[in-house]
């Protein structure tokens, strides 16, 4: 399945949209341009249809909740990274939005400060937004000028309803909503022992999502209320939200002390640089596993080759390219240090699209390291989180 679309990027974040993002803003835009709005525009009208002005208005206002959504995860990330936390991505979906940070934080201090980043931030846009519809209300109402200030007391109306529920919603204390990481800092910061914190916040994330679930359910079943439906499905959302993150707390205490060295593979294959690429292909890459290449010249190491590099070159040609010319050179390679902190590892495939990279000492390989060694240890570790 793709992944998540990159749309853009901000202070040096990918944003990306997931699959689902398109389908809460379809039903947005059809629900408030072709039925709330049309309505609150013709209040007179038997039968009130959607127009130009209805649909539009619909539409921005779908992409302003969304951005907003947007602010909120910058927010946090903005604070991340004031507080030394890579943030590598930010994903608008169907319940929202979230953002991928490297690595947690370690301390309850840095956890409060990202985490009430987001909620201040949409109160803020509320703030701003009600201002705003209270003042184009007035307006409208005196008859200051000459021209209806509907469609923009809709929209301002909306946005500030909407931020101020975000704000609210995310304060509900339970992990691993914003009011949950708040409540994880705070016990953190009473008992001094994450563990311990984080279990009790996710039970408080469980029941929220229980409660979430049972009022869906209710709604659904004995009011015929279909609002029901998103209680429930933002109930199971935030259930398995909340298993999740603490499965990673403990997958990441599992890793705490472990180095590059423990996790590497030693079997290092290495390709002189001036062979052939139909030479490298015939005697190292088929009899080989799927695995990356150290490219060495007058005993140093040049660079890497994997079949990535292989496949960028017409076949016609693999007789007359060198391994020299298809490598990836040392300059763009981010190799790995032996002793350098397994954590630091996962927090540099985290941000980048790399699946495996040399761990060289004194310019010499002498391990690689990949997403599959890192799955291969969380598998084996799996039934211990």
């Amino acid at each position: 399945m793709r992944g998540p679309w990159r749309i853009a990027r901000i202070m040096g974040i990918d944003i990306s949209v997931d699959l689902s993002w398109f389908l809460i803003v379809f039903l947005l835009v059809y629900t408030l341009g072709f039925l709330q709005f049309p309505q609150e525009l013709h209040p007179r009208a038997a039968f009130p249809r959607a127009d130009g002005v209805s649909i539009l208005l619909g539409v921005l206002t779908s992409l302003l909740l969304f951005g907003s959504v947007l602010a909120h995860e910058l927010s946090h990330s903005w604070m991340a990274i004031q507080r030394g936390i890579p943030v590598t991505q930010i994903t608008l979906f169907i319940f929202g939005g979230v953002a991928r940070i490297a690595e947690e934080p370690d301390r309850p201090s840095t956890e409060f400060v990202i985490a009430v980043m987001g909620p201040l931030m949409s109160l803020a846009l509320s703030f701003l937004f009600g201002a705003a519809w209270l003042w184009f209300t007035v307006i409208q109402r005196a008859h200051w000028i000459g021209i209806s200030l509907t469609p923009i007391i809709l929209l301002t109306s909306i946005l500030f309803q909407g931020n101020g529920t975000l704000a609210l919603f995310n304060l509900a204390p339970g992990f691993p909503l914003d009011g949950g990481r708040l409540l994880r800092a705070f016990l953190w910061g009473v008992w001094h022992n994450v563990r311990r914190a984080t279990l009790w916040a996710t039970r408080a994330g469980e029941a929220l999502a229980v409660i979430l679930i049972a009022v869906g359910g209710w709604l659904l079943l004995v009011s015929f209320d279909f609002a029901g439906l998103w209680y429930a499905l933002i109930g199971f959302f935030v259930w398995n939200a909340a298993r999740e993150g603490y499965r990673q707390m403990l997958f990441r205490e599992a890793m705490r002390g472990l180095t590059v060295s423990q996790l590497m593979t030693r079997a290092v294959e290495t390709v002189p640089a001036g062979i052939s690429l139909q030479e490298f292909v015939d005697t190292h890459l088929l009899p080989a596993r799927d695995q990356t290449f150290a490219v060495y010249e007058g005993g140093l190491f040049e660079g890497t080759i994997a079949s990535s590099n292989v496949d960028r070159v017409a076949r016609k040609h693999w007789s007359t390219v060198s391994v020299r010319d298809t490598m990836t050179p040392c300059e763009f390679v981010s190799p790995l240090a032996p002793d350098q902190s397994a954590m630091s590892a996962f927090a540099h495939f985290a941000r980048t699209d790399e699946d495996e990279v040399p761990v060289v000492a004194n310019r010499q390989v002498v391990g690689f390291l990949g997403r599959r060694e890192l799955s291969r240890y969380l598998k084996l570790h799996d039934g211990q989180l």
